[in-house]
């Protein structure tokens, strides 16, 4: 049953029927308060829509949807796949009538308690502080940012919020290597990291890393994250309603050229390029005293160039 893939009804229905009532949900997940620890301020589980997986990330249990229905009903394994299955040619004429009817949230309060006890285990875990001492990032922005770690799976945890502060649920990044993970449904593509906190800027720093925005803000740079190269309509869009003048200054590599290329090509009469050494990959490569030395030009030929 770990492979198996249901009907969105199907496992809402089944989590209704073992009591679990969603208190939200996003595209690809219900969002529910974790039976498995005490969970009651905002939720804390999430249950694919499509797997049935369950995974909390307060207590980090996770089940597959056997597994939950036998945990929560006591019923046997056997009696568990059974339940389930009836669950998929259940019809409950009500429950698709509030279905139509429901209008998901853009964005939806991620748990601040979370947030707030995985920034304590960074500050009171070395290895989290020489990673990031590391990333050239200080206590007093782990501290603002409130990163975070997670020591179960050894990854760094990065808040982002929506446009008007609210805390949706954060990146993270592993110590070792370089694995991302996002909390399920993160609605990246409707956001930009830090912008709450600059948006009354009137000029505005555009990169592609959270770490390398929090190393402009420690040197007094406003700057936004697009979180990746691929940047979305909503996002330029988000650039041009905030900020009068944008630099953007993009990662070394083909990706960032291509960051440029559709940034440029969308809001192009307000874009300014910053390009940094070759020798660096992006700015989190540069010391805060190299940062600080970055020099742009408001010049119409840079952009007439790059289109």
């Amino acid at each position: 049953m770990f492979n198996e893939t249901y009907t969105e009804e199907q496992v809402e229905r089944v989590l209704n029927g073992v009591g679990i009532e969603p208190a939200s949900e996003t595209e690809s997940n219900f969002m529910v308060f974790c039976p498995f620890h005490n969970n009651s301020r905002t939720p804390a589980g999430t249950v694919s829509k499509e797997k049935g997986l369950f995974f909390c990330f307060g207590c980090q249990t996770s089940k597959n949807l056997v597994e939950f229905v036998m945990a929560i009903s006591n019923r046997s394994y056997f009696e568990s796949v059974r339940y389930i299955k009836q669950k998929d040619s259940e019809t409950d004429i009500t429950q698709l009538v509030n279905k139509k009817l429901y209008v998901a949230p853009e964005f939806v309060q991620f748990d601040e308690v979370l947030i707030k006890r995985l920034n304590n285990q960074a500050l009171e875990t070395p290895r989290a502080m020489n990673y990031f001492h590391s990333r050239r990032i200080t206590e007093a922005s782990i501290n603002k940012f409130a990163l975070g770690y997670s020591d179960k799976q050894d990854y760094v945890t990065i808040p982002v919020q929506s446009p008007d502060g609210m805390t949706i649920g954060f990146v993270a990044r592993s110590i070792e290597g370089k694995e991302f993970k996002n909390t399920p449904g993160l609605p990246k593509s409707k956001i930009l990291f830090n912008l709450h906190r600059v948006r009354s800027s009137k000029f505005i720093y555009v990169v592609e890393s959270s770490f390398d925005a929090i190393r402009l803000d420690q040197v007094g740079f406003p700057a936004v994250a697009t979180l990746g190269a691929n940047v979305s309509s909503v996002q330029m869009d988000l650039l041009e309603k905030y900020f009068s003048d944008v630099i953007l200054v993009a990662d070394n590599d083909e990706a960032g050229s291509t960051m440029i290329e559709r940034i440029v090509g969308k809001i192009g009469s307000k874009v300014s390029v910053v390009n940094i050494d070759k020798k660096y990959k992006d700015i989190g490569e540069m010391s805060d005293e190299e940062i600080k030395k970055l020099e742009y030009k408001f010049d119409n030929s840079i952009v007439a160039m790059l289109k």
